[in-house]
């Protein structure tokens, strides 16, 4: 009798541990299971959510040449998409969207350690956006992470742009070339003119630095001396009182 009863105490015993593992498990795939559907239902403050990324994501990237841009890059554009009411801007609204021309595709963004503190590794990226008046434009930085480094608009101009390493000889104020403090970018607006922007660590935000051409630095060479030498007037030679 005594014996049956330690045999159904350890039984209790048995089936008790076995529940609480059972709970356990249970509550464990219900935490793992919350965290993966936060993660892809919801995205952070500088990306979107899956279902509006889904949605979007081939109403912003019409070409083929934006492919190799990585998903968390293209998730913190939509986003800004969104918050700035791109896909459907208001009366009176000015909206924006990526070129879908090929060829100029290529060319309306960039990658690069622009402010030389990248999150995680991950560089940063610099695009150009058209506005819906077809000949203005605005050029935005993010980081890898989604969040807003620089933004300005070109009005009446659309550039395009691409990437330089830091240490790389670039105008800044002067027409000699100096190294660039930081990687940056060149934004071209035509054959004739394009700026070097990089970022100033100092006061914390982007500059932008006038970029030299050769025909540029000949014709203020130029100049140079032709100023130098009408400030060299002729001797004139003194008449005596004696020679009048």
């Amino acid at each position: 009798m005594e014996q049956e009863k330690k045999k159904s105490s350890r039984k209790k015993i048995v089936i008790s541990i076995l529940v609480v593992i059972l709970i356990a498990c249970l509550g464990l795939s219900f935490y793992v299971y919350k965290k993966n559907s936060e993660k892809q239902d919801y995205g952070t403050d500088s990306t979107t959510t899956t279902d509006d990324y889904n949605y979007w994501k081939d109403t912003t990237f019409r070409v083929s040449e934006y492919d190799d841009i990585p998903e968390n890059y293209k998730r913190a554009i939509v986003k800004l998409f969104i918050d700035n009411n791109f896909y459907s801007p208001k009366d009176g609204e000015p909206s924006y969207y990526l070129t879908r021309i090929k060829d100029r595709a290529k060319d309306v963004y960039a990658f690069g350690n622009f402010t030389g503190k990248t999150e995680q590794d991950g560089e940063d990226m610099a695009f150009i956006l058209e506005k819906n008046d077809f000949k203005s434009s605005a050029i935005y930085i993010i980081s890898s992470g989604g969040d807003l480094l620089h933004w300005q608009e070109y009005e009446g101009e659309l550039p395009i742009i691409s990437s330089f390493a830091k240490g790389s000889k670039i105008f800044m104020d002067d027409t000699v070339l100096q190294p660039s403090p930081e990687d940056g970018l060149i934004v071209k607006f035509n054959s004739y003119r394009k700026v070097a922007l990089v970022y100033n660590s100092k006061i914390k935000k982007f500059e932008e630095y006038h970029q030299y051409s050769k025909d540029e630095l000949e014709d203020m060479k130029n100049q140079s001396e032709y100023e130098e030498g009408d400030e060299e007037e002729p001797a004139v030679e003194a008449i005596s009182d004696s020679a009048k």
